[in-house]
């Protein structure tokens, strides 16, 4: 039965994923899948980086580091989807546990930089390789072009949920 076909039959679309139509199935929802995925991600995550002493919002600022460095609280904050005042603590955690080094932004002294310490670059190429198993078995079974069309649709509905709110 095509939508069309639904739509009259019914009075309404035949959306299991759409949770206006009464055929609304929550296993169905795009969202719901997409946070079933990630949750079972960050359940193992959590598990892998704790053998390492690492949480995972630890590691995920030192991989923001390891692509943008020196970088302000707020750059890793906006990078690593973390509150300002958390990614504070946690840099100052981790600069307590010898990971990063703090100093003031020559321009801006309001402005801290962190950087990633060598201890903090070895605990990282340590990790990777742990997490980058994690990444591929997650994948298992999908191509490069299915993962490529998955990056395409999500950067595609953060740009679509990044417009104006809808109230």
């Amino acid at each position: 039965m095509t939508r069309k076909d639904a739509i009259e039959k019914t009075g309404e679309p035949n959306n299991v994923y759409d949770p206006t139509s009464s055929s609304f199935r929550l296993e169905s929802s795009p969202f719901y899948l997409m946070a079933h995925a990630d949750f079972r991600y960050h359940v193992d995550m959590d598990k892998v980086l704790h053998k390492h002493g690492v949480s995972k919002p630890i590691y995920r600022i030192m991989t923001v580091l390891r692509e943008r460095q020196p970088a302000s609280i707020g750059t890793i904050a906006d990078t690593a989807l973390t509150k300002r005042s958390t990614v504070s603590r946690l840099i100052e955690r981790m600069t307590e546990q010898g990971l990063v080094s703090t100093e003031a932004n020559p321009d801006d002294s309001r402005i801290t930089e962190v950087t990633l310490t060598v201890a903090g670059q070895q605990l990282l190429r340590t990790l990777t390789p742990v997490v980058g198993r994690q990444m591929a078995r997650a994948m298992e079974g999908l191509s490069a072009r299915d993962i490529t069309q998955l990056q395409r649709i999500l950067t595609r509905i953060g740009q679509n949920l990044s417009k104006l709110p809808i109230e």
